[in-house]
């Protein structure tokens, strides 16, 4: 099923949790979806929602015009503070946020810099060698450094939430 993320097509309440990871960037209605999103979600129930980490991205749209400029690609990035004032705003209750995937931050980089168009260079094939090890064996190296590396360098911003639950309502 397909539908545009300010209309879901589902009653208010219907589910326990939802992830939204890696889209509100990309919308040009990111609040209306944020709020539609609410909408679905049970009183009392989960939200994780992730999006570029700003430093990351201010580096890659500074690198690469063709980075930011390409079709279906970002059309925003969110600076410090601005996406858990969006989320606070609508009354969720946000009670983690952390950064992740270093790795995935050094890959676009090398892409910004390199040419997003350029996936075969040399750097990017080793980098997506190691990366691909990295996801499929769980390298504990690898994992150990990109939780060090992740506070400082983390490409993605996650925010963990919960819905409110009205008073009046129970739950």
């Amino acid at each position: 099923m397909m539908a545009a993320g300010q209309r879901l097509p589902f009653r208010d309440g219907t589910f326990d949790k939802i992830v939204c990871t890696e889209v509100l960037e990309h919308i040009p209605d990111d609040k209306g979806s944020i709020s539609e999103m609410l909408r679905v979600l049970k009183p009392g129930g989960l939200i994780a929602i992730s999006v570029p980490a700003y430093r990351p991205e201010k580096v890659f749209w500074t690198v690469s015009w063709d980075y930011w400029h390409s079709p279906g690609g970002h059309i925003r990035y969110y600076r410090p503070g601005e996406m858990l004032a969006n989320l606070q705003s609508t009354g969720l209750e946000i009670y983690a946020e952390r950064r992740r995937h270093t790795i995935q931050a050094m890959y676009w980089f090398l892409r910004a810099v390199v040419g997003k168009r350029n996936e075969n260079a040399l750097i990017l094939r080793i980098l997506t060698k190691v990366t691909s090890l990295y996801y499929w064996r769980r390298l504990r190296a690898l994992e150990y450094l990109e939780a060090l590396m992740n506070p400082f360098m983390g490409k993605d911003l996650v925010f963990y939430g919960k819905k409110p639950v009205d008073p009046a309502e129970g739950s």
